[in-house]
C-alpha cells in the first residue's frame, strides 16, 4: 500500500480530532497554504478517506459606483429633496437619479414640476428600498473578504435578496460569476484506518534530499509499492489535437521529398487572385467570401515586370485588369498564394527537376458556420514543378498522402479558375451520410506558369485539413475541436506521428 504524502498525514491527523472543518480553518491550523490543503483533499477524496461537502454560490464584483451608494442611492436622495416640497424639473436634477425614481413610481412630474409620491414616501425609509438592503449584504460580505470589491454569496444568501440582485447587475453595479466552495471536509473510517496505518508504522515511505545527504538511508526500512493500487489520473502537458496532426502531415509530405514552404496571412488580391488567373469580378472576390482589409489601405507589387505580365495575361482572357484592385488587401483565403510565389521563386534557374514544395497554414473565408465549416480552417498546399508531368502524377501523390492517413479516396472532375484540368478527391462519412471533399487540384494552366516566368509543367493541389479530423479523432462537428473543452482534450486519444 502506497504511503500517504506528507500534507495528507497532517490534513487527516488534524480531521481526526475535529468533526469537520473548513479549507481556511485547516490551513491556519496545520500551517499548510491552501493550495496544498486542497491538492489533499482531492487526492484523499479520490480514495473515500474523506468526505467533501460542496457549496455552490456566486462571487459578486463591486463596481465602484457601487461602493459609492452604500449610504444611499441617488433615487433616495432625490426623494428626500422632495418630501417637503416639489422641485421645477430642471438641469439640475440627476438624470440616474431621475430615472430610478420614476421606475419605481417614486415620483411624479406635472407642469414641469416634480413631486414625491406616496409611494415615495414609504421609500424614505433607506431599509424599505430592497436595492439598498440587498447591497448592504454584499458590501458587509465584501468586508469580511481580502478583497473589499468582492463580495462570495451562496446561493440560499442570493435567494433570500431575490429580485434585487438582477436589479443590481442590470445598473453594472455588481457582475455575478457562479463558484462552487468547498463547504466542509471530515473524516471517513478508510481516512482513520489510512492515518492509523501509517503512524504504527515506523518504516520510510520516501526518499529525501536530506537522507540522501546524510546517508542516513542506509540505515532505515523502506515502505513497498503495491503497483495494482489504483491511482489518481495524471494529464501530462499535450498539444491541440489539431496541432498534433498539423505535425504528422508535415512528416509525411516531408518523408515523401518535399520542402515545407510558408508566405504571409495577409496578401494582397494580385497573389491571391490575380496571378492565380481569378478574374477581378469573379463572385469569390466579394465581401460574402473574402474578408478585405482596410488597413494597410494597399499591398502593391514591387516587381513591376511581374505585373505586367499578370495584367496581360488578365487582358487576353478576361478583356479586363484595374490595378487598384490587384493591390486590396485580403485575409488569405486559400495557401495557393504560397504556391504562386512558389512558382515565380523556384520555376526557373533550379539546377535539379522535379522540385517538390507544400506549405500548411490558416486561412480565412466568410463562411455560414456548420459543421464542416468554420470562418477560419487550416490548408495544406503543394506543387511539384518539372517536366512532362501529368494528371497519373496527381493522383498518385494524393492517394499516396491519403493512404498513410488511412483514407481511400474517390477522384472526379472538376473546375478551379487556375488549373486545367482539374479534379476533385472526396471520401464518404458514414456518420453524417454524405461525401466530405478534401482536395482540389490540377496542372496549373499555361497562362499563369508563363506570367510567373516559368515554361515548366506544375502540378498543384489544394487540401483542408479540419475535415480529416471527422474520421481522425473522431469528432461529428468542427466547431468541437475549438470549444476548450479541458476533459474532451485530455481523454481524446492522441494522435500517433
Amino acid at each position: 500500500m502506497l504511503t500517504l504524502h506528507e500534507y495528507e498525514t497532517k490534513l487527516l491527523s488534524y480531521l481526526k480530532n475535529v468533526k469537520s472543518s473548513t479549507v481556511e480553518q485547516v490551513c491556519e491550523s496545520t500551517g499548510l497554504s491552501q493550495d496544498a490543503v486542497l491538492w489533499a483533499i482531492e487526492n484523499l477524496k479520490a480514495k473515500e478517506e474523506v468526505n467533501v461537502e460542496i457549496e455552490r454560490g456566486v462571487e459578486l464584483e463591486i463596481s465602484v459606483e457601487a461602493l459609492g451608494y452604500e449610504n444611499e442611492f441617488p433615487e433616495q436622495a432625490l426623494i428626500k429633496e422632495l418630501k417637503d416640497k416639489a422641485k421645477q424639473l430642471d438641469g439640475s436634477i440627476d438624470g440616474i437619479a431621475l430615472s430610478w425614481a420614476k421606475r419605481n413610481g417614486w415620483v411624479e412630474i406635472s407642469k414641469g414640476m416634480i413631486s414625491i409620491t406616496d409611494k415615495g414616501r414609504k421609500a424614505l425609509d433607506y431599509s424599505a428600498y430592497a436595492q439598498s438592503t440587498a447591497l448592504k449584504i454584499i458590501l458587509s460580505k465584501a468586508r469580511t473578504s481580502n478583497d473589499r470589491k468582492k463580495a462570495y454569496l451562496t446561493d440560499k444568501e442570493i435567494a433570500s435578496i431575490g429580485p434585487a440582485i438582477k436589479e443590481l447587475e442590470h445598473r453594472k453595479l455588481i457582475t455575478e460569476k457562479p463558484r462552487v466552495k468547498i463547504a466542509s471536509i471530515s473524516i471517513t473510517p478508510l481516512g482513520l484506518e489510512a492515518l492509523s496505518r501509517e503512524t504504527s508504522d515506523n518504516s520510510v515511505g520516501r526518499l529525501n534530499r536530506e537522507m540522501i545527504k546524510s546517508g542516513s538511508w542506509k540505515e532505515l526500512r523502506f515502505r513497498s509499492y503495491d503497483v495494482k493500487e489504483q491511482v489518481m489520473s495524471i494529464y501530462p502537458a499535450r498539444r491541440h489535437p489539431m496541432k498534433e496532426f498539423i505535425e504528422l502531415v508535415r512528416r509525411i509530405w516531408i518523408s515523401q521529398g518535399f520542402i515545407e514552404t510558408h508566405g504571409p496571412v495577409v496578401e494582397s488580391s494580385f497573389w491571391n487572385f490575380d496571378a492565380l488567373f481569378s478574374p477581378q469580378d469573379h463572385p469569390t472576390r466579394d465581401m460574402q467570401d473574402t474578408f478585405f482589409l482596410s488597413n494597410p489601405e494597399m499591398l502593391e507589387v514591387a516587381e513591376k515586370d511581374l505585373l505586367e505580365q499578370v495584367a496581360k495575361m488578365h487582358k487576353k482572357g478576361w478583356k479586363s485588369w484595374n490595378y487598384n484592385t490587384s493591390s486590396q488587401p485580403v485575409l488569405r483565403t486559400h495557401t495557393t498564394s504560397v504556391s504562386a510565389h512558389n512558382i515565380k521563386d523556384y520555376g526557373k534557374g533550379a539546377q535539379k527537376y522535379p522540385i517538390k514544395l507544400f506549405s500548411i497554414g490558416k486561412v480565412f473565408r466568410n463562411e455560414s458556420i456548420d459543421y464542416k465549416h468554420l470562418a477560419e480552417l487550416h490548408q495544406l498546399d503543394g506543387i511539384i514543378i518539372g517536366k512532362g508531368l501529368g494528371v497519373s502524377n496527381l493522383k498518385s501523390t494524393l492517394e499516396q498522402f491519403y493512404a498513410r492517413l488511412g483514407f481511400k479516396v474517390k477522384f472526379k472532375p472538376s473546375y478551379f479558375p487556375f488549373v486545367e484540368p482539374g479534379l476533385e478527391a472526396s471520401y464518404y462519412d458514414e456518420e453524417h451520410g454524405d461525401w466530405i471533399e478534401l482536395c482540389g487540384g490540377g496542372i496549373i494552366r499555361k497562362e499563369i506558369t508563363k506570367a510567373l516566368g516559368t515554361d515548366m509543367r506544375v502540378i498543384a493541389w489544394g487540401a483542408g485539413l479540419d475535415r480529416l479530423m471527422f474520421r481522425y479523432i473522431g469528432i461529428s462537428s468542427l466547431s468541437e475541436m475549438y470549444k476548450n473543452d479541458i476533459g474532451w482534450l485530455r481523454r481524446r486519444r492522441p494522435i500517433r506521428l
